[in-house]
């Protein structure tokens, strides 16, 4: 997500001195920075933050860079840099094949770093996708698919369009009407309560817990999706 035009870096390096480091540095190129020691802390951040891109240490306590990428791409589908002191051609097969765009090995020169950030952002997607991410739900739009947790879930169609409408503008709160007409259009003849049917009929197919709802009903108002506060 930029920040007043600038690209958004999460980093997550154990090493506090590289962090500082790659935090003050980066941001004299121009980058906004966020930092977190360590990816069970990364996958928390990445969930609200949604970076541009990620910078990503390879050894790492709790969980090292090359099993932390596949759980991160549940998350976004920003570019990930690895960072490694290790720089045998292994150790970059295994990194590039579990996801990571890039490798750099340390030392570094910051502003290698900074290039190798900028040629991933100016990287065209090579097949432009409508694609949703939100907490652990993605949404394929041109496919018409939804995982939750990796899991497939089948929805139908009216079902479909108001998850998508929901999730396309996280935080907005949606009254009634404004559903009813971006679903089912302004002129349909249908129920009543149709709309609170459906939301009844998503929150049971996405398994959405009461005490944790990703889609809220806003007393009086409607309802939106959004993450806890």
């Amino acid at each position: 997500m930029e920040v007043l035009g600038k690209a958004t870096v999460l980093v997550i390096d154990d090493e506090r001195n590289m962090r500082e480091m790659l935090e003050i540095g980066l941001v004299q190129y121009d980058f906004a920075v966020t930092s977190v020691p360590d990816g069970v802390e990364a996958l928390v951040v990445v969930r609200g933050l949604q970076p541009d891109i990620i910078l990503l240490d390879m050894m790492m306590p709790k969980i090292d860079g090359v099993s932390l990428v596949p759980l991160l791409r549940r998350h976004t589908e920003a570019p990930i840099v690895m960072l490694s002191a290790r720089s045998d051609a292994q150790d970059k097969i295994a990194a590039l094949t579990a996801g990571a765009d890039d490798y750099v090995a340390k030392p570094f020169h910051l502003g290698e770093v900074a290039a190798r950030l900028r040629a991933q952002l100016r990287r065209p997607q090579l097949v432009q996708r409508d694609f949703i991410r939100f907490d652990d739900i993605a949404v394929d739009v041109a496919k018409r698919e939804v995982q939750r947790a990796g899991k497939r879930i089948e929805l139908t169609t009216r079902e479909f369009d108001l998850l998508v409408a929901l999730l396309r503008e996280p935080g907005r709160v949606f009254t009634r009407e404004q559903l009813l007409d971006r679903v089912w259009g302004s002129d349909a003849a249908v129920e009543p309560n149709v709309v609170e049917t459906y939301i009844s009929y998503l929150r049971t197919k996405l398994a959405d817990r009461s005490d944790r709802p990703l889609i809220r009903t806003i007393r009086r108002v409607g309802y939106t999706a959004r993450l806890n506060d």
